[in-house]
């Protein structure tokens, strides 16, 4: 069997001594006055193997973390550390009893997941090799995955559990889980998973299917009342078909009329596009004839200007003497006939002159009445365009004229035709919903038999039994102690009466035993179990500090200890009020708690301790 071993339980924090436990190997006896923080011990552990939260108690303040030290069954230590408000574990190897800064080798989450390895139920489960297995949830055969917190209640008794009426196999006291918490009991006993059965309908899923029923005949009549038009299915088809029949007449006559007049808006684009052009090349063209109009008056006006320079230069020199005014020479260094010569020079370079300016002017002329000409044909082919132009806007509005009609008839027609389409889908849901009402109506399923989450073997539970009633009889409880286990109540009997009647102490006695024999028969028949058993307060008394002890059942306390010796089934860990055994010490770890005598004044060091 792969169990585990309580090593210590400790709550450290900066600046704080550290207050701990350590349990010892077979039996740990925590005793003491009340308020000394003996059940806040076993509420730690609990803690640290899961439960979601830990109360808070003004001793704990300034503690910042909890580690809980455990052997596993292949000797390896481990340390698990938590925050006292996380909602995760950190995992360390080795046993760690101080602040630690190492990082952990892993850190789980506390929430159970079928889903995912990486929580702390799933890694405890393992540990004890009862991964993977699976509980009944409920009658019906629903199955649920098994997690270490419905193992935890029948091994970590609390003060409130051991004396509660309720069954130890339904500590949560919640309806919604008594299947599962008896599912677990049986696996414990058996290490067999839940198998799989037939699922009936419950009351949810008859009254699920009632409203079904009600549902659809609200979604039929909303869907009648969106219909538009007063015709059955088959009166709605042949309109459908008429309707489609004059949707193509008018389709193909707008069709031909959409193409003529595509034809045409193609011809108009063209047109103007070659308007466009007709129109550019006027307008370089008055461009040029502008330029050449300037080139042409400059030519005539340097004309003017050489045909007075030749009719004057030929009386320049004659009305005076003195300086040529041709050449700028004085009187003394003038030739004879020196005026005469440069008159001569002056009339050839102007007569040459004139010639060169007349040709240029002549050829700018021709030019210029080849432009005008060019001008005067994009005028009269632009004046073209616009008549053909305008001819072709009075066809696209005769044929605009022939359309609207057309497309006017054809969008009535569609709109027609999506009605029809409409109520024919909504006829087509209506038909399919009356189905599924039929179906549902008419449906009348066998109804499996119920699951049995409580079959346990007649044998199996019969030594559990007697194994409980051993352990009460060693015990000395008054009494033959036959023990009875009801599959179906969950209830425990000794001696014909159930548990739930007993006294307040009785109730206690005999929950420590069940789950005493429940490690037990688990260890005998190698059987997953946590490995230990946490009792707190299986034996009650009550005692007030350094006062002597109030003890109601002085016989069966005593023999409960020596039973617990003699035959320790793995880990036990007892929280009690009153004294054990003076001897107990020397078998077993043994606190004492604000008692006379006592070292300790509670699980957390005093002001003066620290």
């Amino acid at each position: 069997m792969t169990a585990l071993t309580l090593l210590h339980l400790t709550f450290v924090g900066p600046g704080k001594a550290p207050a701990s436990v350590e349990f010892g190997s077979h039996l740990t006896v925590i005793y003491g006055a009340s308020d000394t923080g003996k059940s806040f011990i076993v509420e730690g552990i609990d803690y640290m193997l899961g439960a979601s939260k830990l109360k808070e108690i003004q001793e704990a303040d300034g503690y910042t973390r909890i580690l809980l030290g455990l052997r596993l069954a292949d000797g390896q230590t481990v340390t698990l550390s938590r925050t006292l408000d996380d909602n995760k574990v950190d995992i360390h190897s080795g046993d760690i009893r101080a602040l630690t800064t190492a990082p952990p080798d892993k850190t789980l989450r506390v929430r159970h997941s079928a889903n995912s390895e990486n929580n702390l139920s799933r890694y405890l489960l393992m540990l004890i090799g009862a991964d993977g297995r699976s509980l009944l949830k409920n009658q019906r055969g629903d199955r649920i995955s098994l997690s270490f917190r419905h193992l935890a209640h029948l091994c970590l008794i609390s003060e409130t559990q051991m004396a509660a009426p309720r069954s130890p196999v339904l500590t949560s006291g919640q309806n919604t889980s008594t299947t599962a918490e008896k599912s677990a009991f049986k696996y414990l006993l058996t290490g067999a998973d839940e198998p799989e059965g037939p699922q009936g309908a419950s009351d949810v899923d008859k009254k699920v299917g009632k409203g079904k029923i009600d549902i659809l005949d609200q979604v039929i009549a909303d869907t009648r009342d969106i219909l538009t038009i007063e015709a059955n299915e088959a009166e709605l088809r042949e309109q459908l078909g008429r309707l489609e029949t004059a949707l193509a007449s008018a389709s193909a006559a707008a069709g031909d009329l959409t193409a003529r007049r595509s034809a045409l808006v193609g011809r108009m684009r063209a047109l103007d596009a070659q308007t466009t052009d007709n129109r550019t090349r006027a307008g370089e063209v008055r461009s040029l004839l502008a330029r050449f109009d300037l080139l042409r008056e400059q030519y005539e006006s340097d004309l003017a200007r050489l045909q007075m320079v030749a009719e004057a230069g030929t009386l320049l020199g004659y009305f005076r003497t003195g300086t040529c005014v041709f050449c700028g020479a004085t009187p003394e260094h003038q030739q004879a006939g020196h005026h005469l010569h440069e008159t001569t020079q002056l009339q050839a370079a102007v007569v040459a002159e004139t010639r060169k300016t007349a040709e240029l002017h002549t050829d700018l002329l021709t030019t210029i009445e080849d432009l005008e000409g060019q001008l005067t044909g994009l005028d009269s082919e632009h004046a073209a365009s616009q008549d053909q132009e305008e001819g072709m806007r009075r066809d696209l509005t005769h044929l605009d004229e022939r359309l609207t009609p057309l497309n006017a008839d054809s969008q009535e027609l569609l709109a027609t035709r999506s009605r029809i389409h409409a109520d024919l889908a909504a006829h087509a849901q209506i038909q399919r919903l009356e189905d599924m009402k039929a179906n549902l109506e008419s449906s009348t399923p066998e109804e499996p038999p119920l699951a049995r989450p409580d079959g346990i073997p007649s044998a199996d539970l019969a030594e559990f039994e007697r194994m409980v009633q051993q352990i009460l009889r060693s015990w000395k409880v008054p009494g033959d102690n036959c023990v009875a286990y009801n599959q179906t109540t969950a209830e425990i009997t000794v001696d014909g009466r159930p548990r739930h009647s007993r006294g307040k102490g009785m109730r206690s006695v005999i929950h420590a035993a069940f789950s005493t024999a429940l490690a037990r028969y688990t260890a005998a028949h190698d059987l997953p179990h946590p490995g230990f058993v946490v009792l707190d307060s299986p034996v009650l008394t009550y005692r007030e500090p350094h006062e002597q002890d109030v003890q109601l059942t002085h016989n069966v306390v005593e023999h409960f200890y020596e039973g617990l010796l003699s035959d320790v089934p793995g880990q036990v860990v007892v929280v009690e009020n009153g004294d054990p055994p003076s001897d107990l010490g020397d078998y077993a770890a043994v606190y004492a708690f604000s008692t006379e005598g006592s070292e300790r004044s509670g699980f957390f060091p005093a002001q003066t301790e620290n």
